[in-house]
């Protein structure tokens, strides 16, 4: 991937190991082998993005959903406020793992170090960029390497019946965390992507 990206460890579960040598953050939760329950929940009222990079963290998830046919997501505030939350405790916490919380939306999560500011276009392409691995079959059968959670950010951001999102990134010293939450949740067994 180059020296752009160095020092990045994306949310599909590679060990602290894999983020260089330098990495002081640990991985503590891979995704889960299985895809998660959907719990009811109220539907999202649409919104605005409230800055220039949520804007442009919409318009990235929105550019890649363009290419493959879906409708865009509209921007969701209770949706950014949980991803601000989960956000702030990833960079306090010194962790890096998905929300154990049962919130009944999706996740992808992504996090970038090294003395450098990441773009919108940068974090939602890491995960764009796992397509290279995608298969477009039934989830969860839907990676070449055989585990769904290669593919498991990429299959959320373009997931057809997903029609909200709400993104947040937190900054502490040389380390960012972009949490992204969406409604209603994807990667659902038994059924494609788009």
């Amino acid at each position: 991937m180059g020296s752009v990206r160095a020092g990045l460890c994306a949310a599909a579960g590679l060990m602290a190991a894999a983020c260089g040598p330098s990495a002081p953050y640990l991985i503590v939760q891979r995704p889960p082998p299985t895809a998660r329950a959907v719990l009811p929940v109220e539907p999202p009222q649409d919104s605005r993005p409230s800055n220039d990079v949520e804007a442009r963290l919409l318009a990235a998830h929105n550019a890649e959903r363009a290419t493959v046919g879906v409708p865009p997501l509209r921007w969701a505030d209770n949706l950014e406020a949980e991803a601000r939350v989960w956000a702030g405790e990833l960079i306090g916490s010194n962790r890096f793992a998905h929300d154990p919380a049962l919130h009944g939306h999706g996740e992808n999560l992504w996090t970038g170090w090294g003395g450098r500011v990441w773009t919108p276009e940068e974090m939602v392409g890491d995960w764009i960029a796992e397509k290279a691995d995608y298969r477009h079959e039934v989830f969860p059968n839907v990676s070449r390497t055989a585990a769904w959670s290669d593919v498991g950010h990429y299959t959320q951001l373009v997931w057809r019946d997903t029609t909200h999102v709400g993104c947040a990134v937190a900054t502490r010293g040389d380390r960012s965390v972009l949490a992204c939450r969406y409604a209603p949740p994807g990667n659902i067994d038994g059924r494609r992507a788009y």
